[in-house]
């Protein structure tokens, strides 16, 4: 159990697989976690601006190509199915059936928390066991390698919430990284396929991550449900930028507001 549960506590905590692993950041702050999820800003608010919705297009269009490319020619498409085979030769990723991704639930801590979420893809091998990719629409630069603990817990609670909901054996996990081609424009394969039409293109690289113990997940979702059965705010971490960006902005609209 928690260590410190408030007793006003009553609604069920909920937590996604995208958030267990903000502990493992270097820059995670329990007060800001607390606040954020406390207090969430909608979509739609008085200081949101217009956000192209590029990003879950890509994600949507990523996953309708494997599947049209699983059906249509009963096989993955290159770009994946050569990177699959070469960081995980003992799997024969030649034999497969994709498995449509369903939100699955976890109560945890006597059901005052619920772990639920939904995986990108999944890949089943013709013994029953399965293989979980999570896509990125993003370059592998020095801060995205800082958030692959961050990823690496995500996975992981996918195959946690498989295991438990399905009792399916969870043989590999990997991130699918697709980097947009856009930095070098004197590329003349970029050239051309920029002159009669706009392609925009995103080379993808397949990063593999360890499957962790279900305790590690556990523990996780432990931390911040510990944070969150606070009826205040914990002590934030030092010289915290986001805590120090919200006091000023109190600060500065304060008296604005009475």
């Amino acid at each position: 159990m928690p260590k410190q549960q408030s007793k006003s506590q009553t609604n069920q905590i909920t937590l996604s697989p995208s958030e267990i692993g903000k502990p493992l950041l270097e820059d995670f702050c329990p007060r800001c976690f607390w606040f954020t999820k406390k207090f969430p800003i909608k979509d739609k608010h008085p200081f949101s601006s217009p956000m192209a919705g590029i990003l879950s297009i890509t994600d949507k269009y990523v996953k309708d190509v494997v599947k049209w490319h699983v059906q249509k020619l009963n096989q993955l498409p290159t770009w994946i199915l050569n990177q699959l085979k070469n960081f995980y030769p003992h799997l024969d990723f030649e034999n497969i059936r994709l498995i449509r991704p369903t939100t699955w639930q976890v109560s945890l801590f006597n059901g005052l928390c619920l772990l639920s979420g939904r995986a990108d893809e999944i890949i089943e091998f013709s013994d029953g066991s399965w293989f979980i990719i999570d896509y990125k629409t993003a370059s592998l630069t020095e801060s995205q390698a800082k958030l692959r603990p961050h990823y690496s817990a995500q996975l992981n609670a996918y195959a946690y919430l498989a295991n438990k909901n399905l009792n399916k054996p969870i043989v590999g996990l990997a991130l699918v990284y697709f980097d947009p081609e856009y930095k070098n424009l004197d590329d003349e394969v970029i050239l051309y396929r920029t002159k009669d039409y706009f392609f925009f293109g995103f080379n993808p690289t397949l990063v593999p991550v360890e499957p962790m113990d279900p305790k590690w997940v556990e523990d996780l979702c432990q931390t911040l449900f510990e944070i969150l059965s606070s009826d205040t705010p914990p002590e934030g971490r030092s010289n915290c930028e986001g805590c120090n960006l919200l006091q000023d902005w109190l600060n500065k609209i304060g008296n604005y507001l009475l």
